[in-house]
């Protein structure tokens, strides 16, 4: 907490400033206890996001106070749900966790943060929470509100600037030294973005590639009808219609098409972002919602401009820049294709094929990280392995050590014996709620000052934990029955802390402590290693593990090992909690691969949307290698006409054709490939395991568009094959 009050004493750069830590509270709707999620904040939690209240008032100084009656805000939904939309709702009062709170106020329907919160609290944080002692708490969110003209760089130097002179007093210890810990911000909309952050700037560089093969497309067909159009052009530029004008025309008629697909895209954008949503794990998309914003309709209507400008530019200085004479002269008649006609349309065809490539490619490659990511071993066996969360209502549980003994053996014991389970534990679960992390130190060695710290993972568990997990016992053994509040305290860690700290010896019998060297335990086991936070890197500095029955929690999470019938077992472990305490509720339920698919979500949706992309700019591709073969095919009619009378064969042709069409297939692919090996170099840093398999996936790409290249002229081609040599020279 002090770092929080040094952040919110930047008064010179900070407005307002609040703290936030998720919370959740019981509540009986319809005969039945059911969880709400909920956040403690502080006073300016509000002032920081300029919410405002649709009915009450939010929190003051008085009600953070020791001792203040408990109040709450309430959110819109939760306003309509428990009180529908009551107007005298300000001054009722609503049990949380079998406590009376007074509503105070009702937020706005568009203001549920954090993450589709149904109520707040105060925080009431006790002046004891800001000791020096008490610094470097990672467990709450700190935001600010900067004062107008302040930079996110000024107020992050303001930062550093605190954390240097916290350093310079020796406040930090050593292991805060050693991992080089400092105190920054960060932007809100990088903030709530989180993972997917990347992952969305990818997926805009794709719809910009996207959007130019399909502005090249519209741009080649303007130019076709540019040459068809060009004896027109030549004689209203005869009767005396300026360039302006006639380049005005061409660039209205390619912004009516534009707008046209623009209006198309802003009535289905929100249909597609919902199904985009919809496809995210529920645990990332929760609280957020796809809406058309004036700020995405002014950038659709700027994109909607350029891209008339890049499809109409080239079209509108071809017609308005040759020569008109020479076009009534020809009276729009030419027995072969200008070679700058030829040039400018196999550029964009050229440019359709790169970027199509890049796509495929880039598709390749995050598929390849993908199954890699997928088949890291995380240290346990995911798989049948269900997950429900309690948190303990009203203090009766959350204060009483034996009562939360009782309670957790008694669920535990009723869930393994339920049909389909095999086994029941407790254990913050890895890529969920995950393990907390502190300091300890170890009996007979001295911490020294400045010197790296003994820091590691913690978390508490049942005896059943390892065999719902399979997580392999390596030394000594895992808790049993007896180790409950007055035996001796025991800790079991992992192999990592085991190689660390007793890298020759043995660390069972070993004593860990607290780092002011009290609440020892002496290690019993050692155990295999396990991911708790990424797939993508393993950043834990070893894990240790305490019996549940020695420590007081505020909540569970219940694991069993069983069938994957995620209903059957919320139905299950529902009635094993209600049978052990009445007032307690389930929280959350869901399976573990469920979890595990949450850290790659980012990644699947790259490759997902990756690949429906990359099939569309396929299909342009197809189209525009079609559209253009079709087209000077037709202009060249009277020349195929002429080669066939002078005695080539229809093979001849079909190979003049189709060897034109790999030409500009064979320039494209290369500047695709380069383009594609430039972005795996910048990509790999910044997504683990990009990068590999570059060789099969610029192969597979090859492949495939020189097959939908080869496969687009194939038509066009055949009928410049089939001109019958009399009838071309006659039209001729």
């Amino acid at each position: 907490m002090p770092d929080y009050a040094d952040a919110a004493s930047l008064h010179r750069l900070v407005e307002a400033a609040a703290l936030e830590d998720e919370d959740g509270f019981n509540i009986e709707q319809n005969g039945h206890m059911a969880r709400l999620r909920a956040a403690d904040v502080t006073q300016q939690w509000f002032q920081v996001f300029g919410a405002h209240p649709i009915l009450g008032r939010t929190f003051s100084a008085a009600d953070e106070l020791p001792g203040a009656a408990p109040v709450t805000v309430i959110s819109y939904n939760l306003w309509q749900q428990q009180f529908g939309g009551a107007a005298d709702t300000i001054g009722k009062t609503i049990d949380l966790d079998q406590k009376p709170y007074r509503v105070i106020g009702v937020m706005r329907s568009d203001f549920d943060w954090p993450r589709a919160r149904m109520l707040w609290v105060p925080m009431g944080l006790p002046p004891a929470a800001f000791v020096e002692h008490n610094r470097f708490n990672e467990n709450d969110t700190a935001v600010v509100r900067l004062r107008p003209g302040i930079t996110l760089a000024q107020l992050n130097a303001g930062l550093q600037q605190k954390v240097q002179e916290e350093f310079r007093l020796g406040t930090y210890g050593g292991y805060a030294r050693q991992a080089e810990w400092s105190m920054y911000a960060t932007s809100f909309t990088q903030y709530i973005a989180g993972s997917l952050r990347k992952p969305l700037y990818v997926l805009f560089g794709v719809v910009v590639l996207v959007l130019l093969i399909a502005a090249a497309n519209v741009a080649g067909l303007f130019l076709a009808r540019s040459s068809a159009r060009g004896r027109e052009f030549a004689i209203r530029a005869a009767l005396g219609a300026g360039t302006p004008r006639l380049v005005r025309q061409v660039l209205m008629e390619t912004l009516l098409l534009s707008g046209a697909a623009a209006l198309m895209g802003c009535l289905a954008g929100p249909v597609l972002g919902r199904f985009v949503l919809s496809s995210i794990p529920h645990s990332l998309a929760t609280g957020y919602a796809v809406r058309m914003q004036p700020a995405v309709l002014l950038f659709t209507a700027a994109i909607t401009v350029l891209t008339a400008l890049i499809a109409g530019v080239g079209p509108a200085w071809r017609m308005t820049g040759h020569n008109q004479s020479l076009e009534l002269r020809e009276g729009g008649r030419s027995a072969t294709a200008s070679a700058e006609k030829q040039r400018l349309r196999s550029i964009f065809v050229i440019g359709e094929v790169a970027m199509a490539f890049l796509l495929l490619c880039g598709t390749g490659l995050f598929l390849t990280s993908l199954r890699r990511l997928q088949q890291v071993n995380p240290g346990f066996d995911s798989h049948h392995v269900l997950v429900g969360a309690v948190y303990y209502a009203g203090h009766t549980l959350e204060s009483n050590q034996a009562r939360q003994a009782q309670f957790i053996h008694s669920v535990v014991q009723n869930l393994s014996a339920r049909h389909g389970v095999q086994a029941a534990a407790v254990f913050p679960v890895p890529f969920g709620t995950g393990p907390m992390a502190s300091t300890f130190s170890i009996e007979g060695r001295p911490q020294v000052p400045d010197q790296a710290q003994m820091h590691s993972q913690y978390s508490y568990s049942t005896p059943g934990y390892l065999q719902v997990m399979r997580i392999p016992l390596i030394a000594g053994r895992w808790f049993s029955a007896d180790d409950r509040t007055g035996t001796t305290p025991v800790v079991v860690i992992d192999a990592h802390l085991a190689h660390r700290w007793w890298p020759h010896s043995n660390p069972i019998g070993q004593r860990i402590g607290s780092p002011d060297g009290k609440n020892w335990a002496t290690v019993i086991g050692v155990v295999g290693n396990i991911r708790n936070d990424s797939l993508e890197q393993n950043t834990s500095d070893g894990m240790r593990y305490y019996p549940f029955a020695q420590s007081q929690n505020g909540g569970v999470e219940f694991i069993a090992r069983a069938h994957e019938n995620l209903q059957l077992f919320q139905a299950q472990l529902q009635q094993a909690v209600q049978e052990a305490d009445g007032t307690q509720a389930i929280s959350t339920s869901e399976t573990l691969n469920s979890l595990l698919a949450t850290t790659l979500a980012g990644r699947q949706l790259i490759v997902w949307m990756l690949a429906a992309f990359a099939a569309l700019a396929l299909l342009l591709s197809i189209i525009g290698i079609y559209g253009l073969i079709s087209y000077i095919t037709a202009q060249r009619t009277s020349e195929m006409g002429v080669r066939m009378a002078l005695g080539a064969q229809r093979s001849d042709v079909l190979l003049l054709v189709l060897s034109a069409i790999l030409r500009w297939t064979a320039v494209g692919l290369l500047c695709g490939a380069f383009c594609s090996v430039a972005a795996s170099l910048l990509l790999r840093h910044a997504f683990a395991g990009f990068g590999s398999g570059l060789a099969l996936s610029l192969l597979l790409s090859t492949a495939a568009l020189l097959v939908a290249g080869s496969c687009a002229g194939l038509l066009p081609a055949y009928r410049a094959a089939s001109v019958d040599p009399m009838q071309a020279l006659r039209n001729e």
